[in-house]
């Protein structure tokens, strides 16, 4: 069974998942497709608005109780025809305020090919956090190489 299948549902929310307007002004994201943690709510959420246009779509499961510590979204979704998962898990601070996010995206070459096109979009400032084109072409020839 598949990390995504398991744990109790919670209702759907209409519109963005809970925790993104709980975001905490000192918040930090770690991620699979990042080279290092980003920081920051408004460096998050500038992040945010380049990937979600890059998905073909998302089917947002949530498996946690925002009212505790922790919160657990997944979602299932393709980029451009390849699909991806995804589990996020949000901590919360004393004030209730989401201040750690950490995204796990899988299968690995959809995430290198997440990775590049957020490379592609966020350009000069945020491109440091993502594979550049070059690196991306490196990591599926290794990858090629290992399974061959």
């Amino acid at each position: 069974m598949k990390f995504n299948d398991t744990g109790p549902l919670l209702p759907r929310p209409s519109g963005p998942p809970p925790w993104l307007a709980k975001l905490a002004e000192d918040a930090t994201l770690e991620a699979t497709i990042l080279k290092r943690p980003i920081e920051g709510k408004q460096n998050i959420l500038a992040l945010l608005k380049h990937a979600v246009p890059l998905y073909d779509f998302q089917d947002f499961t949530y498996r946690g109780d925002f009212g505790s510590d922790f919160f657990m979204e997944s979602y299932r979704a393709a980029i451009r025809g390849v699909a991806i998962e995804c589990s996020v898990l949000v901590h919360k601070n004393a004030a209730g305020e989401a201040d750690s996010i950490l995204v796990s995206h899988r299968p690995l070459d959809a995430a290198l090919l997440f990775s590049f096109l957020m490379w592609e979009q966020v350009g000069d400032s945020f491109g440091d956090l993502y594979l550049t084109g070059t690196q991306a072409e490196a990591l599926e020839k290794a990858g090629a190489a290992v399974t061959a």
